[in-house]
C-alpha cells in the first residue's frame, strides 16, 4: 500500500518514488511496454518504462536488462555520458549478460561521439548543461572496448580512435604504441594502412613542435619502409610519402637556418658543410634548391661534392661532419 506525499512523490515499500515511476502493472507488462517503445523509437517511453522496472522490480531478471535499454535510449537522445553511466551499470553484472556485445558496441559509438566533440554534463548530472569536454573519457572507453573484445573488429576501430586522440592530446609515444598495436594485432585490417599514415603524422608533429631530432626522421623512415613492404599497392602509401616529404622539409629548413647563421657569422666553411648535407640528404626539398644556389656562390669551384648519394641512415648523415650548431638558431 502506498501513501501520497507532497508534490509528485510517494512512499512505496519504504522508498520515496516519483509517482510517475510507481508500477501500475506486472513487471512483464512494463517490460513489454518498454520493448514496444524501443520498436517505435520512443526514447522517452523507453526511459520511463525502464525506470519503473529498475525502481520497483530489483529482484527480477528484467532489472539489470533495463540499464542496457536506458543506455540505448539516452544514446539516441545524444546524452552520451548518461548513456555510458547506464551501460556501466548494466555491465557490472559479469555473468549471463544478454546484450554484452551490443553494450560494448554502444560504448564504442559513445567514445566516437566524444572524440568528435560531444560534451559531458557538468558533474555527470543529467539536469545540468553539457559543457565538459569528454576526449579523456573517450580514451578510457576505447580502452574498455579493447579489453572487453581484444580480437574483435571493434577493438581495431577503438585502437585507431584512441591513437588519434592521443596524438591530439600530444601523447606522442602512446599514440605511436597504440597504432603499432593495431598493426601488430590486426595486420590485414582496413585500418592498418591508416595506422601507418598516422604514425608518420605523429613524427611530423613532433618534428614541428620540438627542435628537430634526427631520431624522428629515422623512425619515420622505418615506418614508411614497413608500410611499403606490408601494403605495396595501397594508395595510402602515397599519403604517407607526402607526410614523410614534409618531415624532410622540416629538417632541411632547420639545417638551412643553421647554414644561414654560419654564413652571416662569416664562417663560410661551416655553412658550406650544412648546405652540402642538405643537398645530399634532402635532394627533393625547397631548401636543397636554395642550398645549391648558395653553394654555387660560396664554392664556385665545386670543392665540395653535392651529388654524393648517402649510404648512412638519416640520423648519422645529419650528425656527421658538421660543426656543433646553436640550438635553437636565432637569425
Amino acid at each position: 500500500m502506498w501513501v501520497p506525499l507532497f508534490g509528485a512523490y510517494t512512499v512505496k515499500g519504504g522508498k520515496i518514488l516519483n509517482v510517475e515511476e510507481v508500477a501500475t502493472l506486472s513487471v512483464q507488462d512494463h517490460h513489454s511496454l518498454l520493448l514496444e517503445s524501443m520498436e517505435k523509437e520512443d526514447w522517452q517511453g523507453v526511459i520511463h518504462q525502464a525506470n519503473i522496472i529498475i525502481k520497483n522490480f530489483p529482484d527480477t531478471p528484467f532489472h539489470q536488462e533495463s540499464f542496457y535499454f536506458l543506455g540505448q535510449a539516452y544514446f539516441n537522445l545524444n546524452d552520451c555520458d548518461i548513456a555510458n553511466q547506464h551501460l556501466n551499470n548494466y555491465l557490472r553484472k559479469q555473468v549471463a549478460i544478454q546484450h554484452f556485445r551490443e553494450a560494448i558496441e554502444l560504448k564504442f559509438h559513445i567514445a566516437e561521439k566524444f572524440r568528435s566533440g560531444y560534451k559531458k554534463h557538468i558533474g555527470g548530472i543529467e539536469l545540468l548543461p553539457k559543457w565538459i569536454p569528454a576526449k579523456d573519457e573517450a580514451i578510457k572507453i576505447y580502452e574498455e572496448v579493447i579489453s572487453a573484445l581484444p580480437n574483435d573488429d571493434l577493438a581495431a576501430r577503438a585502437l585507431f580512435g584512441k591513437g588519434v586522440l592521443e596524438l591530439q592530446n600530444e601523447m606522442f609515444t602512446g599514440s605511436v604504441e597504440t597504432f603499432q598495436t593495431l598493426i601488430r594485432r590486426f595486420p590485414k585490417h582496413p585500418l592498418a594502412p591508416d595506422a601507418y599514415v598516422e604514425i608518420e603524422r605523429v613524427y611530423l608533429v613532433q618534428s614541428k613542435e620540438k627542435y628537430p631530432d634526427a631520431a624522428y626522421l629515422d623512425l619515420a623512415s622505418i615506418n614508411l619502409r614497413k608500410f611499403r613492404h606490408d601494403f605495396p599497392l595501397d594508395p595510402r602509401v602515397e599519403e604517407a610519402e607526402k607526410i614523410h616529404s614534409t618531415i624532410q622539409e622540416v629538417f632541411a629548413e632547420n639545417f638551412y637556418e643553421i647554414a644561414q647563421f654560419y654564413e652571416r657569422a662569416k664562417k663560410p666553411h661551416a655553412s658550406i658543410l650544412y648546405y652540402s648535407k642538405i643537398v645530399k640528404s634532402f635532394p627533393n626539398t625547397k631548401s636543397a634548391e636554395l642550398s645549391k644556389r648558395r653553394l654555387n656562390i660560396l664554392s664556385p669551384a665545386g670543392e665540395i661534392s653535392t651529388h654524393e648519394t648517402p649510404s648512412k641512415s638519416p640520423r648519422s648523415i645529419l650528425e656527421s661532419e658538421v660543426p656543433q650548431a646553436p640550438n635553437p638558431v636565432t637569425p
